[in-house]
C-alpha cells in the first residue's frame, strides 16, 4: 500500500513553526534552511507540484507530481489561485478549489485594474464601504474555506481506498487575519490586518496584528492534529509553506512580490521520506521528495537554492541571499537570513550569475486573482 500526503501552508513564516508543537511533534525531520522559489503563491507552486520554475500562467502541461504517484488523488486547496484555472486539478481524481470567477467590484478589481492605480485604490475603497456595512448586519465567518472542513473532505474522499496521494492547501495564516481567538471582533481584526497591508498602523495595532498571524498559525497546528492522528503511520508525508509573510520588517506587511530572505526563508519537514538532504533544500525539490526520484528540476543534495519574480533573481545558501536587480544601479545585494545587510558572498554571487532561467512571471500575471478574498484590498 501506498499513502502519500503534500500539506502546504499559504504565507507560513520560518520563525512561526514553533507555533505548530503537534506538526512538529508528529514530523520526523525538519530542514532549516528550505527555501522558496517564488515571493507569492502564484510562482511557488509550479515548483512544488511541478518542478518547475515559474516561467509561465500556472502549472505547466505534464509536470503535476500527481502524474507519478499511484491510487486515488484527492486535491483539495482554498487559494484561487490554485484552481483548475491554472492547471493544478491535472491529474486527480477529485479536485475542489475556490471559484476564481466572483463578480462585482472584487472580480472587477482583480480582473481589469492594476494594482496600486487610482482606479484599483477608487474600487478597493468602495469594496471595503460593502464589507463593513456586511459586517454590521451579517456573522463574519472565516475568510477561507477552514482546515477542520477540509480534513474532513479529505477523509470522505480517501475511505475505503488502500493507495492514495493527497494535497492539502490550508490558507490559515494567509491575510487578512481573523482567528477564532482573536481579543477582537472578526470584523476588526480583518480592517487591521488590512490597514496593515496597506502599511498604516500604528504601534499599538502592529503588535495586534502581529499577534492575529501567531494565533492563526496556533490554531491551524491545532486542527492539524486531527490529521496526524488519523492518517497510517507508514503515509509519507511532506509539510511546507509556499512562501513566508512579513510582519513590518522594513516597513513591509504581507508579501508583496520582494525577494526578502524571510519570504524564501520556509518550513519544510517530512515523515517517512527517504530523501538525501543537502546543506539547502528547495521547493523545486519537493515532487521528486514525493516520487522518490528527480522529478522536474529537482535534487537530492543540494547547497544553493534560487528564486526569481519578473526579471529580478536571487540565490540562497545557508547563510544568506544575494539578490540581481537589474532597474538598480548596482544590482547585486546582500542580506543576511533575517533580512540584515551583509557582505558579499562572491561564491553565491557567482551562482546566481550562472542561473540560467529565461522570463519569469509576477502576480500580474494571475489575472482572475480575486483580490478581496485573498485580503489585498486595503
Amino acid at each position: 500500500m501506498t499513502r502519500k500526503l503534500l500539506v502546504t501552508v499559504d504565507s507560513l513564516r520560518y520563525d512561526h513553526f514553533r507555533h505548530f508543537p503537534a506538526t512538529r511533534e508528529y514530523l520526523e525531520f525538519e530542514h532549516d534552511r528550505a527555501f522558496s522559489t517564488f515571493p507569492e503563491t502564484f510562482g511557488s507552486f509550479p515548483a512544488i507540484v511541478g518542478g518547475e520554475y515559474a516561467l509561465q500562467r500556472g502549472l505547466k502541461d505534464g509536470t503535476s507530481v500527481a502524474r507519478r504517484v499511484d491510487g486515488r488523488k484527492v486535491g483539495l486547496t482554498t487559494n484561487h489561485l490554485l484552481s483548475p484555472k491554472y492547471g493544478y486539478d491535472d491529474a486527480f481524481d477529485h479536485f475542489e478549489s475556490p471559484s476564481a470567477s466572483e463578480e462585482g467590484i472584487a472580480g472587477f478589481v482583480s480582473d481589469k485594474l492594476e494594482l496600486g492605480s487610482t482606479p484599483y485604490k477608487v474600487a478597493a475603497a468602495a469594496w471595503n464601504q460593502i464589507e463593513r456595512a456586511r459586517s454590521k448586519v451579517v456573522k463574519l465567518g472565516k475568510s477561507f474555506r477552514r482546515a477542520d472542513d477540509v480534513i474532513e473532505t479529505f477523509f470522505e474522499q480517501t475511505e475505503g481506498h488502500d493507495d492514495w496521494f493527497g494535497w492539502l492547501h490550508f490558507m490559515e495564516p494567509h491575510h487578512p487575519y481573523d482567528p477564532h481567538s482573536a481579543p477582537v471582533s472578526r470584523d476588526y481584526a480583518n480592517r487591521v490586518s488590512r490597514k496593515a497591508i496597506s502599511h498604516r498602523v500604528n504601534d499599538e495595532e502592529a503588535d495586534l496584528v502581529r499577534e492575529l498571524y501567531r494565533r492563526e498559525c496556533e490554531e491551524l497546528d491545532i486542527e492539524l492534529r486531527r490529521l496526524w492522528e488519523n492518517i497510517p503511520e507508514d503515509t509519507e508525508v511532506v509539510f511546507l509553506s509556499d512562501h513566508g509573510e512579513l510582519l513590518g520588517e522594513d516597513g513591509v506587511w504581507g508579501h508583496p512580490g520582494l525577494l526578502h530572505p524571510l519570504l524564501h526563508h520556509v518550513p519544510l519537514a517530512t515523515r517517512n521520506v527517504d530523501w538525501e538532504f543537502g546543506d539547502v533544500a528547495s521547493l523545486i525539490d519537493v515532487p521528486s521528495m514525493l516520487v522518490g526520484e528527480e522529478h522536474g528540476l529537482g535534487r537530492e543534495n543540494r547547497d544553493v537554492a534560487f528564486a526569481l519574480y519578473g526579471d529580478r533573481r536571487a540565490a540562497m545558501n545557508r547563510d544568506g541571499i544575494v539578490n540581481y536587480d537589474p532597474s538598480e544601479d548596482d544590482p547585486y545585494s546582500a542580506r543576511d537570513l533575517l533580512g540584515n545587510d551583509a557582505a558579499m558572498d562572491d561564491d553565491l554571487k557567482d551562482a546566481l550569475e550562472a542561473f540560467d532561467v529565461d522570463g519569469g512571471i509576477t502576480r500580474y500575471d494571475a489575472d482572475e486573482e480575486t483580490l478581496a478574498e485573498l485580503g489585498y484590498l486595503e
